[in-house]
């Protein structure tokens, strides 16, 4: 369980980061003219992106990660 909430975390952080990383790069290289760069931008594919990459990877930590532990902190027996 940790390991899924661990990836989705991690999802979501590297797809606002893109996302964000993306528009600040569509900016700059069209800084006279952003809206030629952006007109074509669907938001369905931006939310897509971020709600789809931290759903597939808590997905996939969940069905790949090891079974828990029955006992952590558990003394060995003499």
């Amino acid at each position: 369980m940790i390991t899924a909430a661990t990836a989705a975390a991690l999802g979501l952080l590297g797809a606002v980061l893109g996302v964000a990383g993306a528009v600040i790069a569509g900016l700059a290289w069209t800084h006279s003219n952003p809206s030629a760069t952006f007109d074509d931008a669907l938001v369905s594919d931006v939310l897509i992106l971020l709600v789809g990459l931290p759903l597939i990877a808590a997905g996939a930590g969940w069905l790949l990660a090891g079974r828990e532990p029955e006992v952590i902190a558990r003394q060995p027996l003499d």
